[in-house]
């Protein structure tokens, strides 16, 4: 059965979806200025789809699985269907939900047009899959010592709780409060965490969640541009496993590596925006289309496991303005190639050190979509 458009229109409200997601999904949880729910497309336990309110239209994303749209969207999630072909069940799932009355569309209602794309908008395409050679099994991962891993988490906790700290860091960084207090939510783990020690400097922690019901592991903590690990961290110069937020790559068909955590949260922050723009501009919208961010802890640093699930995605790397940044470039696509990864493109900002101050200088979703036009094959 058909419904109005102006049915349809009145479901899509903001204020439906967190109902709708409260009734079906369970109490949600506020973090910044944006409500996450439990994810109904899989089995994560932690509350990973992102509801937000966009110019009164109600919109999801999952966090983990990068799944999402309207309100019709996660009722076919929660229903098991197909959005498109069984969209009457889900429209009727919807208003049964919330108490709202339907009207049967009877042919003369007047049929709602398709949107246009935002001018100058461009999307990214996924990359195709490609064969790639076998690589031995993977090794397993090497967390903190118990006393060390708690030191990192509890440095997560302090920053946390830190409500002025957390302002001194955006300023430092020039970047949205939101975008430091969300690193400090265990539940986007997947992204890496940040924290602060306890003279009160910037820590990026390096999270691993085995599976989604698991705790979060710590594989690394390091502060600002210094070691972390006086007074309570021991283990100097411990390797690093994973690439910070490495996790998030996981759904996704293309992956930006920056040379440094903040680089990360900058760049992350603006494709944050950018795909929040394309969830209204764009007629068919796949979030797996838009990357995951990550950093490697350095301009020269890459290893050679690092490249293992990056096979058959688009990965752009997005270096410094200066020697360093262009060898470290370099030497990680020739560890990319070889592990099989073949859609590997090079970025980096003009006139400024780094991508971070690029970022400052520009409307930030604008430059996200900048980088995806101009980055170079390598």
């Amino acid at each position: 059965m058909n419904y109005t458009q102006s049915d349809i229109a009145a479901l899509k409200a903001a204020d439906v979806l967190q109902d709708f997601c409260e009734r079906t999904l369970g109490q949600g949880k506020r973090v910044g200025g944006k409500m996450f729910y439990p994810c109904p497309y899989g089995a994560h336990t932690r509350l990973k789809l992102e509801v937000t309110d966009k110019n009164g239209c109600g919109l999801a994303l999952c966090r983990a699985c990068n799944r999402g749209g309207t309100v019709f969207d996660v009722a076919a999630g929660v229903l098991g269907v197909d959005p498109r072909k069984d969209f009457a069940a889900c429209v009727e799932a919807v208003a049964d939900a919330v108490g709202y009355n339907l009207t049967p569309d009877d042919g003369t209602a007047p049929k709602k047009g398709r949107r246009s794309r935002k001018a100058g908008f461009s999307r990214p395409l996924a990359a195709p899959a490609r064969p790639v050679p076998d690589t031995p099994a993977e090794k397993p991962l090497e967390y903190l010592p118990p006393d060390e891993e708690a030191a990192a988490l509890a440095a997560v906790e302090r920053l946390r709780n830190a409500p002025r700290l957390m302002a001194d860091f955006a300023a430092m960084l020039g970047l949205p409060l939101d975008v430091i207090r969300s690193h400090t939510d265990m539940s986007l783990s997947v992204r890496g965490l940040l924290g602060a020690d306890e003279r009160g400097r910037m820590v990026y922690v390096y999270t691993h969640c085995p599976d989604d019901a698991a705790p979060v592991r710590v594989l690394n903590a390091k502060t600002r541009n210094k070691p972390f690990f006086p007074p309570y961290l021991s283990k100097k110069g411990k390797s690093f496993d994973k690439l910070w937020g490495a996790d998030d790559s996981a759904a996704r068909d293309a992956v930006w590596i920056t040379e440094g955590e903040s680089d990360a949260l900058a760049v992350r922050a603006a494709v944050d925006l950018w795909h929040d723009i394309a969830l209204h501009t764009l007629d068919k919208y796949d979030p797996a289309t838009f990357p995951a961010v990550v950093a490697k802890p350095g301009a020269g640093a890459f290893k050679a496991e690092w490249a293992r699930g990056l096979e058959g995605k688009e990965v752009t790397l997005i270096s410094d303005n200066d020697a360093a940044g262009a060898e470290g470039a370099a030497k990680t696509a020739e560890i990319l190639h070889a592990a099989g990864v073949r859609c590997v493109y090079v970025w980096k900002p003009e006139s400024v050190k780094d991508a971070r101050a690029a970022f400052d200088r520009v409307e930030p979703w604008r430059l996200a979509a900048d980088v995806y036009k101009k980055r170079k094959a390598i």
